[in-house]
Order: structure tokens, then sequence, then C-alpha cells
């Protein structure tokens, strides 16, 4: 556990300590004090939902229509298991050129077809040849399911492409 996270939660016992203390001593009517009491516990809750994303761990947003590769990790489907399997990407937003782009772990769906294509980026990211990734629509806007005997799963059409070498001036 990260000191940031027990001084976040040392920070909600002690706003809940000064509000139970104020709230004992308060001629609010008890319902008042029933609500206010609900509320913060909510926020226990939604801050304890929150905080993976703020930490680092892969979040299952929709990726940047346009990103660099910069890790790979595949967990496979396991019938054993019932785990469904997952692949994991740190890609970097290819539209923040300006500045330093921040590194983002994405979560996305197993399927056979991501995974080959995922594999054949890995490989060069091996060789050193850094690579760009751009999410393609498909044609009618639907896309087809990789495997009909797994109900609702998607692949994400992604392709990606070798980072074109820079354009440096003749000396």
């Amino acid at each position: 556990m990260t000191l940031s996270l027990v001084g976040l939660i040392s920070a909600y016992v002690l706003v809940a300590a000064m509000l139970l203390g104020v709230l004992v001593y308060s001629s609010l009517r008890w319902q008042v004090k029933a609500a206010v009491t609900a509320v913060t516990s909510a926020f226990y809750i939604v801050t304890y939902l929150s905080l993976p994303p703020l930490l680092g761990w892969p979040v299952t947003d929709p990726l940047p229509e346009k990103f660099r590769l910069l890790a790979v990790y595949v967990e496979q489907p396991d019938k054993l298991t019932e785990s469904e399997g997952a692949i994991y990407l740190w890609v970097t937003d290819a539209s923040q050129l300006a500045g330093k782009p921040v590194p983002r772990a994405y979560r996305l769906p197993y399927s056979a077809k991501l995974h080959e294509t995922v594999l054949g980026a890995v490989a060069k990211l091996s060789k050193g040849i850094a690579q760009l990734g751009e999410i393609k629509e498909p044609e009618g806007g639907i896309r087809p399911i990789d495997n009909p005997g797994r109900l609702g799963q998607v692949s994400v059409p992604i392709e990606f492409y070798d980072v074109p070498d820079p354009l440096l001036p003749d000396k």
C-alpha cells in the first residue's frame, strides 16, 4: 500500500470523525444527521472505486484513435479457471505529440484476431522498431464476432504501422 493511499484513507477517517463529533453535538434533526452520514459513507465507496484508474491499473476506456504502442501483455482464456482472457496495451496518445505524452494502460477483451495482430507488433517492438496503432472502423460500422461460441466477443479493429524514421536535414 502506498503512502498516498494510506494518507487518503487517513484523511477520510479524520473527516468522518470530525463529522461525527459535529453531528453528535448539533441540534439538527436526526433525519438530516442520517442523510449527512449516508452521503459521507457513499463517498467512501465512490473514492474506493475511483482510485484504481488513478493508481495506474488498466482502464477499459476506448483506446485513442491513433496511439504509440509501448508494451503488451496477453492473458489467454483459460477454461479451467473460466477466465475470458484479456489483452493489455500500454500506449501513448499520438495526438499529444507536443510535450511528453503520458503512457496509459488499457484492457481489451481477448480475441484470437487481436492476439495475432498484437503479436506481430510485439515482434517488431522487440527488434527496436517503434509501432503506431490506429483503430479502424469496419465497413458498415458493425464488428464481426471472431468466435461464435463466445457470444459477444468483439475484436477491436487495430492496425499497427512502423514509425517512420525522422527526416533529418543534410549537414
